[in-house]
């Protein structure tokens, strides 16, 4: 039953967001270009003064990929490691990258 939910959902994630083909790396091991959801945003840190900061947010179907701290994250021509992973639905992995 989970796989009907999934298919629904990555047919509803094709039309929506920012989608860009990428890869992920944990080790040697490289995947194949997968599907990413890409949120580029800024942040302010701190309570006491303002600080700015990049964040990537990432999500991907948990089916391509499940990815983990310390994997390597290449889109949108820029490189970096998951720093946390934020939700896990099941079908869709959302993951944070900050820099």
């Amino acid at each position: 039953m989970l796989d009907d939910f999934a298919a629904m959902h990555r047919e509803l994630l094709a039309v929506l967001g920012d989608k860009e083909p990428g890869t992920i790396a944990r080790g040697d091991v490289v995947s194949d270009p997968i599907l990413m959801f890409v949120d580029d945003a800024v942040q302010d840190l701190g309570q006491y003064g303002r600080v700015v900061s990049n964040k990537r947010v990432i999500g991907m179907m948990k089916a391509d990929w499940m990815p983990a701290r310390g994997d390597v994250i290449r889109v949108r021509g820029r490189t970096s490691k998951v720093e946390e992973i934020v939700s896990d639905d099941g079908i869709l992995v959302v993951v944070v990258m900050h820099g």
